[in-house]
């Protein structure tokens, strides 16, 4: 081998090894030694918004579907066969009270009258002749007795009470005759629109058949659900029927032809039960003279499904806080004087899709933390995103 390459591997890994035991020995005698600090801490960025003491009305939404205040079922009362129809009995028309609407052929009821005409005749043709016979009866009785009573049958009371009364059954059977042929004419009870009708020229009815089916136009009604927390906030007749006029009102609303158009009425009663179902407060709302159509809305039609905001009762000296305020717990973060946080536990009133109504648990001009933590601790250091701004602000318009 080389000679020179043998002392070069030689002297090499030596060379390596005072190197590195120099510089060992130069850091660790080193005169400064390196400095560790911790990096500042930054308090979180938080939005908040000023807690407003006001006085609220706390309506109560929901939604249904119109149904017709009163159905009329329109019937038959006598059989016989049917000669005319009114032309607006076809399903969506409109008749007014009063208005025949079917006429049933007349005739039968005609002979039937001068019948009983003839039987009131014959009865009361039979009482004079009962009278008479009495008359001469009781004069031979007291040629034959004298002042001796007679007796019932000598004055025939038995027979003129008999012939009385067929004189009057034949007169009410004469005034049946005559209902009987006025009932020929089927009228309506009271203006409706025709939901239904099944009768036509031609056809023979019943008593009791079904010829038309009729829904009352002097109001419409809205069976509207609301919870049953929901009750404390709207004046209701939970023990029966509201005076009239005198129930909360109620704004509907609906789209019909493009356009959102609303109606007013006003609650005239609950349904005595719970919905089994859903476990809801059924209240009954009432739109009187519905089918009125004026140049900027149209008729509230049966089975028009709508929004409906029922007035609820007003709240004073309340605190509103924006919705993202309130934490899980009805807890709410407020931010002191110091700029720390702070847990409050509040008494919320109800709470709602952008704001919070409380009745206790903070004051007016509390500045509440309206951002989402992550992580908070009670005293925690914050910093402001802006200025405080009230809470009407923060949330937007009231609704």
């Amino acid at each position: 081998m080389n000679p020179f390459r043998r002392t070069l591997q030689v002297l090499l890994p030596l060379i390596v090894l005072g190197g590195g035991a120099f510089l060992a020995w130069r850091i660790g005698n080193s005169p400064k030694q390196p400095t560790v600090t911790d990096p500042p801490a930054v308090a979180p960025l938080v939005r908040t918004a000023l807690a407003e003491r006001t006085e609220v009305q706390l309506d109560v939404e929901t939604s249904g579907t119109v149904e017709p205040y009163r159905t009329i079922v329109v019937g038959a009362e006598v059989a016989a066969r049917v000669v005319a129809t009114h032309p607006q009995l076809r399903a969506g028309g409109q008749v007014a009270a009063g208005d025949v609407l079917v006429e049933l052929d007349p005739r039968d009821f005609d002979v039937a009258i001068v019948q009983q005409e003839a039987a009131v005749a014959r009865a009361e043709l039979r009482l004079l002749q009962e009278r008479a016979e009495a008359e001469a009866a009781v004069r031979a009785w007291r040629e034959l007795e004298g002042e001796r009573p007679a007796d019932a049958l000598v004055t025939r009371a038995p027979q003129i009470a008999d012939a009385d009364k067929a004189l009057a059954a034949a007169r009410a059977a004469l005034e049946q005759a005559r209902l009987d042929r006025a009932r020929t004419h089927v009228t309506a009870p009271v203006a409706g629109r025709v939901q239904s009708a099944a009768v036509e020229v031609g056809q023979f009815v019943q008593p009791g058949q079904q010829l038309a089916l009729l829904f009352d136009l002097a109001a419409v009604e809205v069976r509207l659900p609301i919870p049953t927390r929901s009750a404390a906030f709207v004046d209701l007749p939970l023990a029966g029927t509201a005076a009239t006029g005198a129930g909360a009102a109620v704004t509907l609303r609906a789209d019909f032809a493009g356009a959102r158009h609303e109606w007013t009425g006003h609650v005239v009663r609950t349904e005595g039960e719970l919905d089994r179902r859903t476990r809801q407060l059924t209240v009954v709302a009432r739109v009187d003279d519905p089918f009125t159509a004026t140049a900027t809305r149209p008729p509230l039609l049966v089975g028009t499904f709508v929004e409906a905001r029922i007035a609820g009762r007003t709240f004073a000296d309340v605190v509103v806080v924006p919705r993202a305020a309130l934490r899980a717990g009805d807890e709410v973060w407020v931010v002191d004087a110091e700029q720390r946080l702070r847990r409050r536990a509040v008494t919320v009133l109800r709470t709602e899709r952008d704001r919070v109504v409380l009745q206790d648990g903070i004051e007016a001009g509390t500045r509440v933390c309206t951002s989402a933590l992550e992580t908070a601790t009670d005293g925690m250091a914050v910093r402001l995103v802006d200025a405080t701004e009230p809470a009407s602000r923060a949330m937007g318009a009231p609704k």
